[in-house]
């Protein structure tokens, strides 16, 4: 594809897109010389017919296979860039040494023959002329009537250089009104941005020109040259400055030869290319072989030779010592070219014709004829050694374009490999081997003998659960009226687990003093003896005290269940992904066996959790003994130093304090014993249920759902007579999975082609 930047008033600063025929006009003005692809010559001289460019179109085939592989960047042919002054010759330097015709872009009409174009705007630059991220917007329809491509190609220039102004906006403007804006238009002389032309068809033909317009011709060139605007010296400061600036940019690119054109009638020591030139490669070491190692070095083309009279001894001996590099030396030294002027264009003559009058020029003209070197002179020796260059660049460049489409290898086979294998030829066999292994996985998961990560979560929950049976525990306090002491925070001395505390699934109780436990032996007294304790207090604080386990059970229940289905999910889409009809059915089986079995397990964890109801009842007397003393002895203790937690600063006298808490044992003597009792038979139940809860929720739902699941899912898939049929239904890959597999191969298959030929480049 053909890109041009066309622009009579507009400047574009765009880089070639590698792997595309392409011409990159930056910073046309319609005093500057346009370099346009055209042209119907052959002629050996020109870089467009030489060795580069078969390299070149070699390569940006490869080029453009590897982009279609989803490659960003690979090749990013050298351009050379002409830079000088106004009139310096530069533009027909262009059509000399590239072999295509080049006219000025101004007045007049675009003349091509094309299949469609399209045009868009590229903006490099922001509203204020600072750099920005690059975007590309298409501008208009696409064209089919060579007629319009003229008022179209006006349309993106008034647009580009009305930053203020949505470029839709333009879309309906006549000829007349783009020529004769009015007068409080605010339109930039110069712009940074770019109009970009994209021409399809490559039997383009070149037509004679009537006045200045633009002759493009065919689009089976690689090279690129970039023709700036003539650096200019009496403008406006900003105009100046944004010329200069883009010749800066483009001379900086490290992948650019920089062609000075410098009329032999101007003093080369006042030339703000030759400066501007030497500031970009000071040393002169910059060639355009190598975007990092050798990058671009100067080399001036002498241009208008002829212009120097015979009496100009003194500007002939200078040019005479540059040219044979006694004076402004330079690394690539300096060409002398004689290009046609206008009364020879306007005549038509050949390309053969134009070099023969040039050499012949150089072979019979003091002081050019006494020049040893004859290689300094004339278009085929210029269009040599730039050729020589540029194919030098891409031979060094091969070595890296070889790493970068072996990495390229690399990755897609990486890619590859990590998709699954295509589907078996046998739909059943497939379909029950992807169900075996998934069931034996889940069942390897819940036992924790490899994949430890869901028993690790459960064991995470049944250790809050412990912690929120544990909140629920007899807050007794050995006060005649807890309000008017501290909190004694009498335990058993058992630390929680690091990092787990309750959840807040329980409704705690308040605490309880010896007034609060009296109350409780008085409200339960029946026909009892005096001086015995009623059963029923003992069960009345007990069933306080255990009442929120049910609920600190369901919600620990519940979260295994929620852990349960989450692994399920997980392993659902690791083993049948590439089979989406198959995952859905898959998943809606494995639901309905977990609702089965959840009800089972729910079932049995209420008949369990109905046990620590009524009776109260263990057989572990030695540890109901060892607890109860235990408790009795805190208690008694706690009771015993009462002062030490009596809120406020208390001095009593010891005998009177001994003396109290005789009185108060005497008194409370009932109470203390019934809270060590109820606290010694809620210890005991509580290390019962944090066990026995855990226990049976593996058992009887964990353990069950991963032994019953193979079953219940052959079951279903082998149910029928149509089985076969229904499996091979359900074991239709996932498109996006077969598409990318075969996208990888595809790319694989033509990147080891692209290798191979790459191969052959050396």
């Amino acid at each position: 594809m053909f890109r041009r930047g066309t622009n009579s008033r507009n400047t574009t600063n765009g880089k070639n897109a590698p792997g595309s025929r392409t011409r990159d006009t930056n910073g046309v003005s319609p005093s500057s010389g346009a370099a346009v692809a055209g042209g119907n010559s052959t002629s050996v001289s020109a870089i467009s017919s030489g060795d580069y460019a078969r390299r070149c179109r070699e390569l940006m085939t490869l080029d453009k296979n590897l982009r279609a592989l989803g490659a960003s960047t690979f090749f990013d042919l050298p351009s050379i860039t002409v830079i000088g002054g106004q009139s310096a010759g530069k533009s027909s330097l262009v059509e000399a040494v590239s072999g295509w015709n080049v006219y000025e872009v101004g007045e007049g009409h675009f003349l091509v023959d094309l299949a469609h174009a399209t045009i868009s705007l590229r903006f490099d630059y922001n509203s204020v002329g600072a750099k920005a991220e690059t975007t590309t917007k298409t501008f208009g329809p696409t064209i089919t009537d060579r007629g319009v491509v003229e008022l179209w190609l006006r349309r993106a220039q008034a647009a580009i250089l009305s930053p203020h102004i949505a470029p839709e906006d333009f879309y309906n403007k006549s000829a007349q009104e783009l020529r004769n804006p009015p007068p409080d238009a605010e339109r930039l002389p110069f712009s940074k941005n770019a109009v970009l032309v994209y021409l399809s068809d490559p039997t383009i033909t070149s037509k004679k020109p009537r006045s200045k317009f633009i002759t493009i011709a065919k689009l089976s060139q690689d090279l690129s040259f970039v023709d700036l605007p003539g650096l200019i010296q009496n403008e406006v400061p900003e105009v100046i400055e944004v010329v200069r600036d883009l010749a800066v940019s483009r001379i900086n690119n490290n992948n650019t030869l920089i062609l000075v054109t410098i009329p032999m009638s101007d003093d080369i020591q006042n030339q703000q290319a030759a400066r501007l030139a030497r500031d970009a490669d000071p040393d002169g070491e910059r060639t355009i072989v190598a975007a990092i190692i050798d990058t671009s070095a100067i080399s001036a083309v002498l241009t208008k030779p002829d212009i120097l009279g015979v009496g100009a001894t003194g500007s002939r001996q200078k040019w005479k010592d540059i040219l044979e590099g006694l004076d402004q030396p330079l690394k690539h030294g300096y060409y002398c070219v004689r290009l046609p002027d206008d009364a020879e264009r306007s005549q038509g003559i050949s390309r053969a014709e134009s070099e023969r009058r040039a050499a012949q020029y150089f072979d019979s003209t003091q002081p050019w004829r006494d020049i040893v070197d004859r290689s300094r002179f004339g278009v085929p020796n210029l269009a040599t050694f730039l050729s020589e260059l540029l194919v030098e660049r891409i031979e060094n460049y091969l070595p890296t374009l070889k790493q970068q489409v072996d990495a390229l290898l690399e990755k897609y086979n990486r890619d590859l490999s990590e998709l699954p294998p295509p589907p078996a030829s046998e739909p059943a066999a497939e379909v029950l081997l992807r169900i075996s292994t998934f069931c034996n996985t889940f069942r390897s998961a819940v036992f924790g003998d490899q994949d430890k990560t869901v028993a690790q979560k459960n064991r995470r929950i049944y250790l809050q659960f412990k912690a929120d049976i544990r909140s629920t525990a007899p807050d007794f306090r050995p006060f005649a009226g807890y309000s008017n002491y501290e909190n004694p925070d009498i335990t058993d001395g058992e630390s929680l687990d690091v990092g787990v505390s309750a959840t807040g699934a329980c409704r705690l109780e308040s605490p309880l003093d010896l007034g609060d436990v009296r109350q409780v032996i008085a409200d339960s007294i029946g026909w009892e003896l005096p001086n015995h304790v009623p059963f029923d207090a003992t069960r009345t604080l007990v069933l306080r005290f255990t009442r929120e386990w049910r609920s600190a059970s369901l919600a620990c229940f519940g979260a295994v269940i929620k852990a349960c289905e989450e692994s399920l999910d997980k392993l659902t889409t690791t083993h049948f992904w590439q089979f989406n009809q198959l995952g859905i059915y898959i998943r809606t089986l494995i639901h309905a066996e977990l609702e089965t079995c959840k009800d089972q397990a729910l079932e049995t964890l209420e008949k369990i959790l109905a046990l620590e109801k009524l009776p109260l009842f263990t057989q572990n007397t030695h540890q109901f003994q060892t607890e109860t003393k235990a408790w009795f002895t805190r208690y008694n203790t706690v009771r015993h130093h009462w002062s030490f937690y009596r809120l406020g600063s208390l001095h009593h006298d010891y005998p009177l304090a001994v003396h109290a808490l005789m009185a108060a044992n005497e008194e409370y003597a009932e109470e203390l014993v019934l809270m060590a009792n109820v606290r010694a038979y809620w210890q005991i139940a509580y290390q019962r249920i944090i066990d026995y809860v855990p226990l049976l929720i593996e058992h009887e739902f964990n353990q069950r759902l991963a032994g019953h699941l193979q079953e219940m899912l052959f079951e279903n898939m082998l149910e029928g007579p149509d089985a076969n049929a229904r499996m091979q239904e359900l074991l239709t890959e996932d498109p996006t999975i077969s598409d990318k597999r075969n996208v990888l191969e595809g790319r694989i298959m033509r990147l080891a082609e692209i290798k191979q030929k790459l191969d052959g480049l050396s």
